[in-house]
């Protein structure tokens, strides 16, 4: 869910949030379009789905590329600050990026959870690290999506705003809709964005101990996963570092100003709630590296076992 309030200032569109919003939606629609769709193709015709973390990292492409397509028409509305294009329009872009922000949350901690396996656990890990559970999980989590869309999507319908005389989207929403809306978020934070930075957050230190531990060779970690000491750090501290960016801030901006509007806080959260919302919303710009050190790891260990096959076939 994504509300803004239209409260906070006159009918103009003076107030810092339509060009900031204007100019952030442009510059991720510009740098996330064509990054996630050439990024969805490479994964695809390159690699194809014939390993557990491309299906996890094309899965989480997609995401991104539905919802960098639906952000012409959040640039047209807060370019203009009135909305024409009815309830229907107004639902899709407000309901794809909360499809995008919590199925990315998700995507992300799958892609942390096999590459932990991957390094820690190499053996006993590969019963679990399969292509059928792998795309059995991405199903639970796109059907689970497809279940919030639908309260989202009714809390999202274009409204008139009679002191300013126009139809607005994506703000200007009623008490009861703050109140229906905020119990929606502060489920869909624990379980979407909590519980998955708190796994994520653990896989990291358990790859941390593994890289320390001198019992074992570094080269040998990479012989069995195609992951050297690098790319493994990095891949981590990508993730991490787009939910202390993109996901974290919005969220606690989110439910304070969401706290306000139901007249438990007096302070008004709201230009808070506008930054953290752009930031949030460049998440499907950050991801491509994510794809970047995932995808070097698959063809390096696709080298090694082509480079075995002849080894063993001379």
């Amino acid at each position: 869910m994504a509300h803004e309030d239209t409260s906070y200032g006159s009918c103009s569109t003076s107030h810092f949030r339509y060009p900031l919003f204007t100019a952030t939606y442009c510059m991720v629609f510009l740098v996330g379009l064509p990054l996630n769709a050439f990024s969805l193709w490479s994964l695809i015709h390159r690699l194809g789905l014939r390993s557990v973390p491309v299906i996890y990292m094309v899965n989480l492409a997609l995401s991104d590329l539905l919802f960098t397509l639906s952000l012409p028409l959040r640039i047209v509305y807060f370019a203009r600050g009135l909305w024409t294009f009815g309830s229907v329009a107004c639902m899709i872009p407000g309901t794809l990026f909360s499809v995008n922000l919590y199925s990315s949350s998700f995507f992300i901690t799958f892609i942390s959870m096999d590459r932990m396996l991957a390094v820690v656990y190499p053996l006993r890990s590969r019963p679990f690290r399969t292509l059928s559970i792998s795309w059995a999980a991405c199903m639970v989590v796109w059907a689970g999506i497809i279940g919030l869309s639908v309260p989202v999507a009714l809390n999202h319908d274009s409204n008139w705003d009679s002191n300013c005389s126009v139809y607005r989207c994506f703000e200007h929403y009623s008490q009861e809709s703050w109140h229906n809306g905020f119990i929606i978020l502060c489920i869909i934070t624990l379980v979407g964005i909590c519980i998955p930075f708190g796994i994520i957050l653990g896989c990291t230190i358990a790859i941390v101990k593994k890289l320390r531990d001198k019992s074992r060779p570094l080269s040998e970690l990479t012989q069995e996963t195609g992951l050297n000491r690098s790319r493994i750090v990095r891949l981590f501290l990508v993730n991490l570092f787009i939910y202390a960016v993109c996901f974290i801030p919005f969220h606690v901006a989110f439910i304070l100003y969401g706290l306000h509007k139901l007249n438990h806080l007096e302070y008004n959260f709201f230009d808070v709630q506008t930054v953290t919302m752009c930031l949030a919303s460049t998440n499907s710009c950050l991801d491509p590296l994510i794809y970047y050190f995932s995808s070097m790891s698959v063809q390096r260990k696709r080298q090694m076992e082509m480079t075995e096959c002849r080894t063993i076939q001379t």
